[in-house]
């Protein structure tokens, strides 16, 4: 391939890593660092609504920021989860149904994701 083939290469655009995740039956998945669209669907959803002059936004009790934090997470999770061939495994219809079921294997798939979207930088100090 070209330079200017693999620059237009939507799946050589992003970070991913392949691992097995031994609780999922020793399936082998591919991670890639989340998409700009899902990080802005991540930030719409945790952005409260404009609030008139003088109001506050309401406060949240533990289980309602739970509830909210789980539902973010799985924004980003559903889009950079990838199989074999390196395609979704879930649209975006599935969030729901995700965040339904989602728990700290998940979790843990997510932030080897987001270490991805580490700079270089960033990744050679560590």
């Amino acid at each position: 391939m070209s330079l200017r083939e693999l620059a237009l290469a939507p799946d050589l655009a992003f970070r991913t890593k392949i691992i097995t995740v031994p609780e999922w039956k020793n399936a082998t998945v591919t991670l890639r660092e989340p998409s700009g669209d899902a990080w802005v669907k991540f930030r719409e959803f945790l952005t409260p609504p404009e609030l008139g002059e003088g109001e506050e936004a309401p406060k949240l009790t533990a289980a309602q920021e739970f509830i909210r934090n789980k539902k973010a997470d799985t924004i980003l999770f559903v889009d950079v989860l990838r199989d074999e061939a390196g395609e979704r495994v879930f649209s975006d219809d599935d969030i729901g149904t995700v965040a339904d079921v989602y728990g700290q294997v998940h979790k843990r798939l997510l932030n080897v994701a987001l270490a991805l979207g580490v700079d270089q930088d960033q990744a050679e100090k560590k």
